[in-house]
């Protein structure tokens, strides 16, 4: 296996996936709260394997070729982050319904539900892992897709795990609900910022 595709792929889904986004904020807030952390962290890696997959194996470029498709996913991606946004505005300026675990969710179905939800109809999902990390892919060569397959998963790995029970240790940081209500907010404007950017870059 040749190492140096394998590190390369390593780093460059890195910084894909290290920017907080929508996925990252869900697993960040059930990280602190521990509340479900093993599902969260499971369904995260298995969308990234398969999602990653799909890209390196050719369906990328396949599905960058769909008239439309790419139009549709950032417009429907940008009204999404804007109801996460709102979301979040909202819970931090609900100060009676937040709690000491800043009202994380507890329910198990839940918690997959929308953990699917922020992971699969987040635009910047598809956009990194199946458009750009399958398309650089193509770069080093049938040869080297396996290696390149196997960089991109293990970091993908690698993140999930350190975030989902990294976030754990910030607990004792988050004991009051005014913490909660400050993190609702850093979210709720990583949001719109990332539904902005997605726009520019993008839509218009």
């Amino acid at each position: 296996m040749n190492m140096s595709v394998f590190f390369s792929a390593l780093a460059l889904t890195a910084s894909q996936i290290v920017g907080i986004g929508p996925q990252n904020a869900f697993v960040i807030r059930q990280g602190i709260a521990r509340q479900h952390v093993l599902p969260v962290v499971l369904i995260c890696i298995i969308c990234d394997v398969l999602l990653i997959s799909l890209g390196v194996l050719g369906m990328g470029r396949l599905v960058a070729s769909l008239p439309g498709f790419v139009s549709i996913v950032i417009w429907g991606g940008v009204a999404f982050l804007l109801w996460l946004a709102y979301k979040a505005f909202r819970a931090a300026w609900q100060p009676g319904q937040l709690s000491a675990d800043g009202n994380a969710e507890h329910d198990r179905k839940q918690v997959i539900r929308t953990i699917l939800l922020v992971t699969l109809l987040n635009p910047y999902v598809w956009l990194d892992t199946v458009l750009l990390i399958g398309s650089v892919s193509s770069a080093y060569g049938e040869q080297n897709r396996i290696a390149f397959l196997l960089g991109a998963v293990c970091s993908s790995m690698l993140w999930f795990v350190l975030v989902g029970y990294g976030a754990g240790r910030l607990a004792p940081w988050f004991r009051r609900p005014s913490s909660w209500r400050m993190l609702d907010l850093v979210i709720g404007c990583i949001m719109l910022l990332t539904a902005g950017t997605l726009l520019f870059k993008y839509g218009l």
